[in-house]
């Protein structure tokens, strides 16, 4: 995996902050690995009693799929969106998949699409970077962004991609 310089340039919040947001990024539903599709369909009980009433049946959680060199598998299945948001955003739980696996006693991001914990960095085209098409969210603004992405997101990266990478981020490349 290739690093886009802006990595190391960009600045993020200390950290995300729903109280701020109200979670706006998640409004538009995300793109997940059909592995992690299967993972969370497989373990739909767990989240029933978090999402949302309007997106209680399991069919309407997930749409299209593509061919995407970026996911493990290759392809790519979307979350939908039902009645405004991603299917697994619920206003007072935040997301139903990270609730759920908290409530199991498992580790907050067991079953949430790794584009969902990385954001605001993205892959594409195996090439890490800042997602830059959101700036409307609160954490996108400018005067919002006050850290490091690198610092702000450690625990995400460290999580996905594992330690090493974590240290890379943080290292400065060399300028010439």
């Amino acid at each position: 995996m290739q690093i886009d310089p802006l990595v190391f340039r960009a600045k993020f919040p200390e950290s995300c902050r729903p109280d701020r947001c109200r979670s706006r990024c998640c409004r538009f539903g995300v793109w997940a690995d059909v592995g992690e599709k299967k993972a969370i369909v497989d373990n739909r009980d767990l989240f029933l009693p978090y999402v949302r009433p309007e997106a209680i049946d399991p069919a309407c959680w997930f749409g299209r799929t593509e061919p995407d060199p970026d996911c493990p598998s290759g392809i790519a299945v979307e979350t939908r969106v039902v009645a405004g948001a991603c299917a697994f955003l619920h206003p007072d739980h935040g997301c139903a998949l990270q609730k759920g696996a908290i409530e199991a006693g498992l580790h907050e991001w067991k079953f949430k699409p790794r584009f969902c914990i990385m954001f605001p960095l993205v892959l594409t085209e195996g090439q890490l970077t800042v997602d830059e098409d959101m700036k409307s969210l609160w954490c996108m603004k400018e005067r919002n962004r006050t850290h490091p992405i690198t610092e702000a997101v450690r625990k995400e990266v460290q999580y996905l991609f594992g330690q090493e990478m974590a240290k890379a981020l943080t290292r400065q490349p060399v300028v010439r």
